[in-house]
């Protein structure tokens, strides 16, 4: 598996991971009580950011990649 290749799978695995822990936070603060053994809906939140951000990243890096072979 090349570099950019990994980027981006590495990218898009980190953007659901943070998408799914988004999803687990609102679901907590709707219910506002405990949800899979966590008390405060926005602990999730906090871990969100930081795969967000990574995944953004990583894809960002994917795209800036000049050995990457274009799709035609």
């Amino acid at each position: 598996m090349k570099l950019p290749d990994l980027f981006r799978t590495i990218g898009v695995i980190s953007g659901l991971a943070g998408l799914v822990l988004m999803i687990l936070g609102v679901i907590g603060f709707l219910i506002g009580d405990e949800f899979l053994t966590v008390q405060n809906f926005y602990n999730r939140f906090w871990i969100a950011n930081s795969f967000l951000f990574l995944g953004v990243f990583l894809i960002l890096a994917y795209m800036s990649c000049p050995n990457k072979k274009k799709e035609e």
